[in-house]
């Protein structure tokens, strides 16, 4: 019982006060159910019930009681008026609770099992929440009578006899989740494939290409390492965040360290050759060690930039741009990016470029060995094209292919000219 002295205040201040009072008086009962297995377990419980007391719970224990009892009488009253009952397991209270054990030992634990179990039979959804079995240091979920569902139904574990040791716990009893449910959103829109209601367009057969107002800024491969311009024609790709993005310089080290294995499995790199790979406080890169093996390179931003390089495959005469080569390329590499182990933005806005473009031809692959070749005067000396247009990551792993034959039919209509 809470004792609550009486003050003189105003009648608005009156009603503030008491509903205070109210609340601070609402402290949850528990009545401790056990059984008397030794001197050791009844002190290893006692302990227990103090530690429920000290953390402001109103534990109702047989060993708090001093004065001639009906014992029956006083167990029915707690086990009915508290708000919660806590069966302490133990093999004796398991012998007891599933009726083994020898029927002059353990009266009381005998009669509080028996009226569990008619509790449970009479009103199990209520019963079930109210009580608790609870396994103590030195003990385990076999000490739980199976009326209890060791193993289908929840128990707590009391690691020890603190708030760290009895969270669990002490969170039940306090109606103090560990984590609190957000409020439930607006339903998802998923439109179908097919049918009615089907999107129609280039979001049926191919992704989506939205306009910005304006391109965004792209961190060109030029403006990176502030090297001398490379003689093999080499493509650049980059995805643009849609949204601002901005993370940390841990994560970048963390990332920094994965892209080697990233660009090994994508078969940028291959298993042996030698890779350049650091970080600083704004980017996080891998590429090849090797000048005379191609510009081949892989760079992670702070602002979610994600950018990779290759080069163009190199002929008799110049570089042959093979439109499914390239296409074949390009897919590897935005799969490649995707992977990435960061948080995706909802869309990305690709940008493409090469560079030089002296010596690049259109053609296949095939025609690699040939010993002639034409090449225009006057072209400029790289190709770029700016992010300007963002593609949803759902458009960008469903149409990996689309995206990137777009890309190249961009620079190879530069290169037509």
């Amino acid at each position: 019982m809470s004792l609550i002295c009486p003050v003189s205040v105003s009648p608005p201040e009156a009603r503030s006060r008491a509903l205070c009072l109210l609340r601070f008086a609402a402290v949850t009962s528990v009545f401790v159910s056990y059984t008397h297995d030794s001197d050791a377990h009844k002190q290893v419980v006692l302990d227990f019930a103090t530690f429920l007391i000290d953390c402001g719970i109103d534990a109702v224990l047989d060993e708090w009681v001093w004065e001639r009892q009906d014992w029956g009488a006083w167990a029915i009253r707690h086990l009915t008026e508290c708000d919660y009952v806590i069966v302490v397991a133990s093999e004796g209270y398991r012998r007891m609770g599933d009726g083994t054990g020898p029927n002059d030992r353990n009266l009381g634990g005998q009669w509080e099992a028996a009226m569990l179990r008619d509790s449970l039979q009479e009103d199990r959804a209520t019963w079930s929440k109210r009580i608790l079995p609870v396994v103590l240091p030195g003990q385990s979920k076999d000490g739980i009578p199976r009326f209890l569902q060791p193993h289908a139904a929840s128990h707590y574990n009391v690691d020890s006899l603190s708030p760290e040791g009895a969270e669990g716990l002490l969170r039940t009893i306090t109606k103090q989740p560990r984590h609190i449910r957000p409020p439930l959103g607006e339903p998802i829109v998923l439109p179908p494939l097919s049918g009615p209601g089907a999107p129609t367009g280039a979001s049926a057969g191919g992704p989506v290409w939205t306009p910005l107002p304006s391109p965004l800024p792209v961190v060109w491969r030029g403006e990176l390492f502030h090297e001398r311009p490379h003689s093999q024609p080499t493509v650049e790709l980059h995805l643009i965040p849609a949204e601002a993005t901005r993370f940390g310089v841990g994560q970048l080290e963390t990332v920094r360290d994965q892209l080697p294995d990233l660009g090994r499995s994508r078969k940028v790199f291959s298993s042996t050759e030698a890779l350049i790979v650091d970080s600083t406080d704004q980017l996080a890169w891998t590429r090849s060690g090797n000048p005379h093996a191609g510009g081949r390179g892989i760079v992670v931003h702070r602002n979610g930039q994600r950018t990779c390089w290759f080069p163009v495959p190199p002929a008799t005469l110049g570089s042959i741009f093979d439109r499914d080569d390239q296409a074949v390329q390009l897919s590897n590499r935005l799969d490649l990016l995707l992977e990435v182990p960061l948080p995706l933005p909802t869309a990305f806005a690709p940008a493409i470029g090469l560079a030089p473009t002296d010596m690049v031809r259109l053609g296949r692959l095939s025609e690699a060995p040939a010993t002639q070749a034409i090449f225009p005067i006057g072209r400029a000396a790289e190709i770029r094209f700016d992010a300007d247009e963002t593609v949803t990551i759902t458009d960008l792993r469903r149409f990996t292919r689309d995206v990137a034959e777009e890309l190249v039919a961009r620079v190879a209509s530069v290169l037509r000219q």
